[in-house]
């Protein structure tokens, strides 16, 4: 019997928290367990500055958090240098942010840990579950990334 998209919708969202899990503690082993450890938030944030600089105020709202939030966020990762605050060269009162590229480098190493860390949950499995967790991931992956002539929004509130 073929599980609904509701019933597909439960187990991934159950399991996210525990992949997460997985991924927290890696990235606590590989940091140890103070306040150096970085937060996912933080490699969020990295990952979406790996791909472009963005403004404040973008930032801000694709994170759905009020530009002051997400300043003292990225505070953190200007402190750690990793990422560096500039103005736009078109509004002097823009604020820009990008990776530095201590930022790029932490950002590898945080992809790396996730990546590990999840490989080795996936080990487990035997050769058919891998294969079909990855037709499956690769089936959401295409529908999260809808091609932008469609108009529609990915999940992440952004147009694509």
């Amino acid at each position: 019997m073929t599980p609904s998209a509701y019933e597909c919708a439960v187990l991934l969202l159950d399991a996210i928290p525990g992949l997460m899990r997985a991924v927290d503690s890696a990235l606590r082993q590989r940091y140890g367990h103070d306040t150096a450890t970085p937060s996912m938030g933080q490699m969020r944030m990295l990952a979406k500055l790996a791909e472009r600089p963005w403004s404040l105020s973008e930032l801000a709202t694709a994170h759905r958090v009020t530009p002051s939030s997400m300043s003292r966020m990225v505070d953190v990762l200007v402190q750690r240098n990793w990422v560096e605050r500039t103005t736009a060269p078109d509004d002097r009162r823009k604020v820009v942010l990008r990776l530095t590229p201590a930022g790029y480098a932490a950002h590898a190493a945080m992809r790396d840990v996730a990546r590990e860390a999840a490989a080795r949950l996936i080990e487990h499995l035997d050769e058919r579950q891998r294969a079909h967790l990855y037709e499956g991931l690769s089936a959401l992956y295409a529908l999260i990334h809808i091609p932008s002539d469609t108009g529609r929004e990915t999940t992440t509130g952004e147009a694509e």
